[in-house]
């Protein structure tokens, strides 16, 4: 959602945006409130009490039926001050009192005077509006505009760093307190319905209005930003709304102009622009907007994404489940005006399933035209109902109902506040990402004339002011100069003195409704003829993409936001008073890739060309179709490498972090050996207990002398394995087979890698849970760590996301996404020893679990101690193995180098991981080296010459962050 452009405010001294005096208190007198309603408290989640149900069914049923179409509309209002003799307050107070309009949106105003104005339309409102704002980080919706002359700063809540550089942090937490700052200090205001955030997958350089609006592009850090971004604004009681729906990232075209057209498949969709929605929905977001794009593979034509059923209906109620208010995109939009009148649009947009209309060109024909519809049979009045019942139910949950008007002396205390301009000063220090140093040009030194460049446009009159200040007072001198898209040739010519190093700023703001977001080519043109001569520097603010104007930089910069928390990090690390923290959360092909960085270039490029190398000669020798091998530390990623696709057939997908695969027995300890663990920790499993204490119906000759232990480091003298699916058709007849199965030797004699052995371990937690194999991991490990696709039982609809594995002569079929063990299949698919699918960023989530003691992000999951525990080698001398896990030998898939405290283990599909605490690395490969058959050899020799490669070359440093 964006705002139509700003009216410029005829002030003395010429006051360039908003804002002068607050609006006073006085104004009609607000419509008494519901009594019943004043203890209600402001939850987004807690049920509803009953007083505030009965008050929504009273309302609803005297409600006449264009009040309640009215209740469905929102109109924009400019947060500036104005009597209210003016004609823009007299049209929105007509717009409440006349038209009875349900919300307003407030953009672009100082604080307290979006707050006053807030209490003014309040005031004159029957029922209490839902008041809504675009609140996103970095859009400044909330800053109160520049005095000239001597601009002069008009106030401003927190301007916290765009969503991209809370991306180029790598840090979820951040994304959760910048929504908390954001969900607090619009309740402040007196917003209720946050605009935010924008949870669109940046995937195509070119997108002229999302861009640096974006937490970046792999799907699963934006899920896990955005689903912490919406945790935080509701912790606050301010709704969030995610936006763009279905996504908005993958354009070239900007919505407030024309209709842009993504061509994106079904699947894609589901594995990429879906994903952060489907997050936000399961971290209960209560609102979320349409995006005025077509989206042919879903509507089957280039109807707009508002206008279509299938999108706001099918695909937002019915596949994701979406049960709060669907939000239109702003009607006065050209991405969904042209070519549908305001009536048209109006009464599709409320057919295809909106609950609110966000600012239609003519309200009273909106809200006419959709009457007409209701009386021509056209939406049924029920469809109404439901809308304005989940209005007001939102406008309960947020305290609209029970406390409309805010406190403007109150306000003080929160807005802006010091804590949290700090949390914004945070952020932007750990996002600064330099992706280019050639000649370590960086950081500066003082001592050397220095000419300070912004580049801006000619009414960004803030822009740069911070940074050059804070570099110059720094490096202790420097010539400040200022240049715009309408500089000449000639004037750009002569602005250098001889000898002087050059830093450029660059400004370049996406234009809502102008499409503007390059340098453009005469300033790329001078900016390039500068670098043949001297060094040059450039800090990108907002758009980082404009590299690829200027390739002959000698350093470039990339800060993913602007504001001053975000000048003043970036001033501070190309003077070398802090770290180039930030890494790339979005790739420019041919100039940098997502995750790169000032510690991961140019010392990670040798580990990423070998590891290149080893996959791709292994998908031509014919050993595995594709793989994935990403090597990593506590931090997150530090390489990741994917060759070949996940089938042989051309069409195939190549593999990526997102791409599910059959685990096989790495079941037994990214699953099971999991669930020991805790309930080992919790006293519930004895490790020398016998098995026959838990299972006493595993009877037998020797039996009662396994213990727990004896399973977990195969000792136990249980048979290898039993061709369970050649002698029975039924779970039940094989679980009998196995529990009725004699011992080869008697316990603790020798090790045998046993999947029986795993298999009465599973059943083992079962009974001692009292869950389920797959409930428990999935309740007790696989959410908590954030692991999202990695369970047994992988549904049909992430089938385009699975890798198949083997043409399997017993089932007579390809197996994707059923499990390739026959023994797990003949058990339904969950077993201790097999069954388990899961994903590169999944298990990265799961080996940065291990190295940081157990927990992540705030989330505990094991003990240190109980880490050590069970992956120390139990019987040196004797065996490999520790409790599920094995270690290095020198020989296994650790490969040669890899030595104890590390552990790790592989699996028969293809896949293997290996964790190395001492040297805080873990590196996993993940194949489908048995596709199309199990026959195909040499993944051992792939296993220990990628093991051996990120031991010889892994750098050091921060890792991504993510997953």
């Amino acid at each position: 959602m964006h705002p139509a452009p700003v009216r410029v405010a005829g002030l003395a001294g010429a006051c360039l945006a908003i804002a002068c005096t607050p609006i006073g208190s006085g104004g009609p007198t607000p419509a008494p409130r519901p009594g019943a309603l004043h203890d209600v408290p402001v939850s987004l989640s807690a049920p509803l009490p009953r007083a505030a149900t009965r008050w929504i069914d009273s309302t609803l049923a005297a409600m006449p039926l264009r009040d309640k179409v009215a209740q469905m509309v929102m109109i924009w209002v400019l947060g500036d001050y104005t009597s209210t003799t003016d004609s823009a307050f007299a049209w929105a107070a007509a717009r409440i009192t006349e038209d009875k309009v349900g919300g307003v949106v407030m953009s672009l105003g100082s604080p307290i005077e979006v707050a006053a104005k807030v209490n003014a339309l309040q005031r004159r409102a029957a029922l209490p509006l839902l008041v809504a704002s675009d609140v996103e980080p970095g859009l400044g919706r909330l800053e109160g505009g520049t005095f000239t002359p001597g601009l002069l700063r008009g106030g401003d809540a927190t301007v916290l760093p765009n969503n991209m550089a809370i991306g180029a942090t790598g840090r979820v937490d951040f994304a959760r307190e910048a929504g908390r700052i954001t969900g607090r200090e619009s309740r402040a205001i007196g917003i209720h319905l946050a605009f935010a955030p924008t949870v669109d997958v940046n995937n195509n350089p070119a997108n002229p209005v999302i861009n640096v609006r974006s937490f970046g592009e792999d799907p699963a850090q934006v899920s896990a930003m955005s689903a912490a971004f919406v945790a935080g604004v509701q912790e606050a009681g301010v709704a969030a709304t995610v936006k763009h729906f279905p996504g908005h990232g993958d354009t070239d075209t900007d919505s407030h102009l024309a209709l842009p057209i993504v061509t994106a498949s079904r699947a894609r969709l589901d594995s990429m622009e879906l994903r952060p929605f489907r997050a936000a929905i399961d971290a209960g977001v209560a609102a979320v907007m349409s995006a005025h794009i077509a989206l042919p593979a879903v509507a089957g034509d280039s109807t707009p994404a508002t206008l279509v059923p299938a999108i706001f209906e099918g695909l937002l109620r019915d596949t994701l489940a979406f049960r709060g208010l669907a939000v239109t995109d702003a009607m006065d939009m050209r991405g969904v005006g042209a070519g549908y009148p305001n009536e048209v649009s109006s009464v599709r947009a409320v057919q295809a399933g909106a609950d609110l209309l966000l600012m239609p060109a003519d309200v009273g024909g909106a809200i006419g035209a959709v009457l007409a519809a209701i009386a021509r049979g056209e939406i049924p009045a029920a469809r109404i109902d439901a809308s304005v019942r989940r209005i007001l139910e939102m406008k309960i949950r947020t305290g609209a109902i029970q406390r409309p008007i805010v406190d403007l002396d109150s306000l003080r205390e929160i807005v802006g506040a010091a804590p949290h301009r700090a949390v914004a000063q945070g952020i932007a220090d750990g996002a600064i990402t330099l992706l280019r140093n050639t000649g370590a040009v960086l950081p500066l030194t003082r001592g050397t004339a220095t000419a300070i460049v912004t580049f801006a446009g000619e009414s960004d009159v803030n822009a740069g002011r911070t940074f050059a200040a804070e570099l110059r007072g720094r490096l202790g001198e420097g010539r400040l100069l200022r240049i715009s898209p309408a500089t000449s040739r000639a004037r750009l010519d002569s602005l250098l003195r001889p000898g002087e190093r050059m830093v450029l700023a660059t400004f370049v703001r996406t234009i809502e409704g102008e499409g503007r977001f390059a340098v453009g080519a005469h300033v790329a043109q001078w900016i390039d003829s500068v670098a043949w001569t001297r060094p040059v520097t450039v800090v990108a603010f907002s758009n980082p993409y404009v590299l690829r104007e200027f390739n002959r930089v000698s350093a470039y910069v990339a800060t993913f936001g602007r504001g001053d928390a975000v000048e003043r990090a970036a001033a501070r690390a190309v003077a070398g008073a802090i770290p180039f923290a930030g890494r790339a959360p979005i790739t420019l092909p041919g100039y940098f890739r997502a995750g790169d960085g000032a510690d991961r270039s140019p010392d990670v490029r040798p580990l990423e060309d070998s590891l290149r190398r080893i996959l791709e000669a292994a998908v031509r020798d014919s050993i595995f179709p594709g793989g994935i091998a990403i090597v990593g530390n506590r931090a997150g990623i530090l390489s990741q490498v994917s060759a070949g696709r996940i089938d042989w057939a051309a069409d195939a997908p190549a593999p990526t972090l997102e791409t599910i695969w059959d685990m096989a027995s790495l079941t037994k300890v990214v699953g099971l050996t999991s669930a020991m663990m805790q309930l080992v920790r919790q006293g519930r499993i004895d490790l020398d207990a016998p098995v026959q204490r838990y299972l006493p119906e595993w009877q037998g000759r020797g039996k009662d002398a396994v213990t727990i232990r004896h399973l977990l480091t195969h000792s136990g003298g249980l048979a290898p394995f039993i061709q369970l699916w050649k002698r029975t058709t039924s779970a039940a007849e094989a679980r009998r087979i196995v529990l009725d199965a004699s011992l080869d030797t008697v316990p603790g004699a020798r090790m045998v890698y046993s999947d029986l052995g795993a298999m009465l371990l599973g059943w083992v937690v079962e009974r001692v849970s009292g869950e389920p194999l797959d409930r428990y991991l999935a309740a007790h490990v696989f959410t908590a760590a954030g692991m999202r696709d990695t369970r047994f039982l992988p549904p049909t609809s992430l089938r385009a996301r699975i890798a198949p594995t083997e043409r399997d002569p017993w089932r007579g079929r390809l197996l994707r996404g059923e499990v390739h063990d026959e023994n797990a299949h003949l058990l339904g698919g969950v077993s201790g020893h097999a069954g388990l699918f899961s994903t590169g960023a999944d298990l990265v989530r799961f080996a940065r679990l291990y190295l940081n003691g157990g927990a992540l992000e705030g989330v505990r999951i094991f003990e240190p101690e109980t880490i050590r525990r069970f992956t120390t080698v139990q019987r040196p001398g004797f065996s490999n193995r520790a409790l599920g896990w094995e270690v290095p030998t020198g020989g296994n898939s650790a490969g040669r180098l890899m030595r104890a405290p590390a552990f790790g283990h592989t699996g028969f599909t293809g896949t293997s991981l290996w964790i190395d605490p001492a040297n805080d690395r873990f590196v996993i490969l993940l194949t489908n080296r048995v596709n199309p058959t199990r026959e195909r050899t040499g993944i051992a020799r792939v296993r220990t010459t990628v093991a051996e490669t990120a031991a010889t070359l892994a750098p050091a440093g921060n890792g991504r962050g993510s997953p």
